[in-house]
């Protein structure tokens, strides 16, 4: 998938159900949800961005929070926990990221045995993020 407004690119799996509106995409398969949104405002900063979205989530976070170089420079912060989504308690890892003038806020959440099924798709989906037309 790429947006050319957010200047991004990442991969899902091809069995995946895809909707978009407007700056936010939601990929969905398996019991697992991926949401990727897009913020154009630089004044934010990666950190504040990831607990603005930990308070959103009303997640608790678990274990340490890592700062992670994604492709083509885009640095983020990435963490994981339990959050409440839909009113259901689910486990969720959560990803802030910068580059340049956007920002990106992208999560992936499903039911805990869902998640420890799916764990390395998950992980695979939510550090795909790459500036459009890189090509490491």
């Amino acid at each position: 998938m790429e947006s050319e407004e957010f200047e991004i690119q990442f991969a899902i799996p091809e069995s995946w159900e895809t909707e978009v509106d407007g700056d936010t995409v939601t990929s969905y398969g398996n019991g697992v949800v991926f949401v990727l949104t897009a913020v154009k405002d630089n004044s934010i900063s990666t950190e504040e961005l990831f607990e603005i979205q930990i308070e959103n989530l009303d997640m608790d976070t678990e274990g340490e929070v890592e700062e992670i170089e994604l492709a083509g420079g885009i640095i983020g912060m990435l963490g994981g926990g339990a959050g409440i989504i839909e009113g259901e308690v689910a486990v969720v890892m959560l990803l802030a990221a910068t580059l340049d003038d956007n920002n990106y806020l992208a999560y992936v959440f499903a039911k805990p045995k869902k998640f420890d099924k799916f764990e390395d798709t998950i992980i695979d989906v939510i550090t795909s993020l790459e500036p459009l037309g890189f090509e490491g």
